[in-house]
């Protein structure tokens, strides 16, 4: 199975990432080029509508935030190129090349060898309202596997796929908060687990008659559930 699906399949946790260890070289954290080409381009393949995944830069050193990180693209043709990272550290705009895959030259941060990390977040688009249709839901899941198809190639008849969602509740609304759902047949409720976690497999028949979804405090968000 390519590292790549690996990756993916790997995401579905709250805060889904993926860290990668910083590179050394010198004194200063330093990632290929098509390492994080890779992520970048996983998540600019995705429908952002329907699956949020994006990439973040950030230091083991909790003195460090991620405004004070700044990374650029040392290539021996083209020069400097800075790379774009927000204050909270996700990187936009990541130039994808051929000629920079080719030379595949070092992605230099301004922090010491060791300390950076990279991640990637993968979580379903859904609005901060806290009633929405049962279709969110399956947009998500199927854009997971979309993206987790295209990776895997080949291999997509062997790589694990999505078959629900996990609902994350902060801590304090551990054995509180709710998920309902008004199906024809009734309506049916799902309570948080003591870590503030509802997993919930997708059904066919919900799908197809896409019923309102109804939470009963704010979430912190919903991922693709990979197990």
């Amino acid at each position: 199975m390519n590292r790549i699906l690996i990756r993916l399949a790997a995401l579905a946790i709250f805060q889904a990432c993926l860290i990668q260890p910083g590179y050394a070289a010198g004194t200063n954290a330093v990632i290929p080029y098509k390492t994080v080409d890779d992520l970048c381009q996983m998540a600019d393949g995705v429908d952002q509508t329907k699956l949020l995944v994006q990439v973040f830069v950030s230091s083991k050193n909790k003195a460090v935030h991620p405004s004070d990180i700044s990374l650029a693209i040392q290539s021996g043709a083209k020069g400097t190129i800075p790379v774009q990272v927000r204050t909270d550290g996700q990187l936009l705009n990541f130039p994808h090349q051929k000629e920079l895959r080719r030379e595949n030259p070092s992605v230099i941060a301004n922090q010491p060898k060791g300390t950076l990390n990279l991640a990637i977040s993968v979580r379903l688009a859904i609005p901060d309202d806290p009633t929405f249709r049962y279709s969110r839901l399956g947009d998500g899941v199927a854009e997971a596997n979309k993206a987790i198809k295209a990776q895997a190639g080949m291999l997509s008849l062997l790589a694990p796929k999505a078959q629900g969602v996990i609902f994350f509740f902060p801590k304090a609304s551990a054995g509180k908060a709710k998920v309902e759902i008004a199906s024809v047949a009734g309506k049916k409720e799902y309570m948080a687990d003591e870590n503030g976690q509802i997993k919930l497999r997708l059904e066919k028949i919900l799908l197809a008659e896409n019923p309102e979804v109804k939470v009963s405090e704010k979430l912190q968000l919903i991922t693709p559930d990979m197990e």
